[in-house]
């Protein structure tokens, strides 16, 4: 927690330092990862928690960034979500995953999104939808990897909009 209070206190600095040329195609890597600091934030006051239900990873994702399934990830959308990213060339089929990066699995039980935290574990939302009483037995939880029980990396990208405002 100390760590990640202390990235927090530098996401507002490296967000005065850091902004993107007018001709840029999108935002450098540095301000996608400081928006992704601000979602870790917001994300971790809703951790252990049932907030979103059994089956809750995109409206926990969505809610970290500040979005709902209308403008952000849809129900049951994980996979298309990733699939659109990755048309456009902002899929990686690699670890490790930049903090606040999405990271999309696939299961026998269907398709999933957390939240990198940078270090090699993930936020998630909907956690007992694949595996009941697993953990602290809450739906939001921080795993220990993208590849848990059946699921499988399918591959992450930087989250499409802002969660900071920038």
């Amino acid at each position: 927690m100390k760590r990640l209070l202390s990235v927090l206190g530098s996401v507002s600095a490296l967000a005065c330092v850091v902004a993107a040329p007018a001709h840029a195609a999108g935002p450098p890597d540095a301000v996608k990862i400081a928006n992704g600091a601000v979602a870790v934030a917001r994300g971790s006051t809703m951790l252990h928690t049932n907030t979103f239900g059994r089956y809750g990873c995109e409206d926990f994702v969505d809610a970290a960034y500040g979005r709902t399934t209308a403008n952000g990830i849809p129900h049951d959308g994980a996979m298309a979500f990733y699939h659109r990213l990755a048309a456009r060339g902002e899929g990686h089929s690699r670890l490790p995953a930049p903090l606040g990066a999405l990271v999309f699995s696939k299961g026998e039980d269907g398709d999933h999104v957390d939240i990198s935290m940078g270090n090699g574990q993930y936020m998630s939302g909907g956690v007992q939808g694949f595996g009941p009483g697993w953990g602290d037995g809450t739906n939001n939880q921080i795993l220990p990897s993208a590849n848990l029980g059946n699921w499988h990396l399918v591959g992450w990208a930087y989250a499409p909009w802002s969660a900071t405002g920038f």
